[in-house]
């Protein structure tokens, strides 16, 4: 418990600005965890959903590769469920009902990772005017006291530059998380597109066989 008593007061000599990053951190941490578990669990494709889902398609199947779409809440798996449910219909309205229902998953994907982007932005920001007030604070202990209490001074700005440091710290790990994020959400629109355009060849291979 001293320990983290200890642990507590070092934070807070960084002065009053470091309850708005501590309070940034936590938000920033939150966001990082629901987003990991967003992507890594309730969006993760299942192996061989998609291959199972192209291959049924390309057998003519077109009830049963439905039937594997249906019930599953992924991006990859509603864009294949709205082209096979188009699949019988014109080729343009087939490849609209696709591409409309990959772009309404977009938004859902980048959900809360604004947030990241404006904590690296802010982070810094407080960190440095939390340094700024804290030197004032030094300053003006210089003009009461002279130069008899050197420590005073050098203390004061040593205990400013904490906020400084956990300002980048916290900027330094969004930045981290921001950019891996925004690399899972590509991914999926990758993946969308390419399954998209998997099922409008298996179309056009059925309709071949039809001719």
């Amino acid at each position: 418990m001293n320990g983290l008593w200890e642990g507590f007061k070092f934070i807070f000599r960084g002065g009053f600005m470091m309850i708005p990053l501590l309070a940034s951190s936590l938000i920033a941490l939150t966001v990082i965890i629901d987003r990991w578990k967003t992507y890594h669990k309730r969006y993760k494709t299942p192996p061989g959903l998609i291959d199972g889902v192209l291959e049924k398609a390309w057998g003519g199947k077109v009830a049963e590769a439905l039937e594997a779409c249906r019930g599953k809440e992924l991006p990859v798996a509603a864009v294949l469920m709205a082209g096979l449910e188009h699949f019988k219909n014109p080729t343009a309205e087939m490849e609209i009902a696709m591409k409309n229902e990959g772009e309404s998953w977009v938004p859902v994907l980048e959900k809360r990772i604004h947030i990241l982007d404006t904590t690296i932005t802010i982070a810094p920001l407080m960190g440095l005017l939390g340094t700024i007030i804290g030197m004032m604070g030094s300053f003006k202990v210089l003009t009461q006291s002279g130069v008899d209490d050197p420590y005073s001074i050098t203390g004061g700005i040593a205990e400013a530059l904490i906020a400084t440091a956990t300002g980048l710290v916290i900027a330094l790990i969004c930045v981290v998380f921001h950019n891996y994020f925004n690399t899972l959400v590509k991914s999926s629109i990758y993946e969308m597109e390419s399954a998209a355009s998997r099922l409008m060849e298996a179309r056009m291979a059925s309709e071949r066989k039809k001719g």
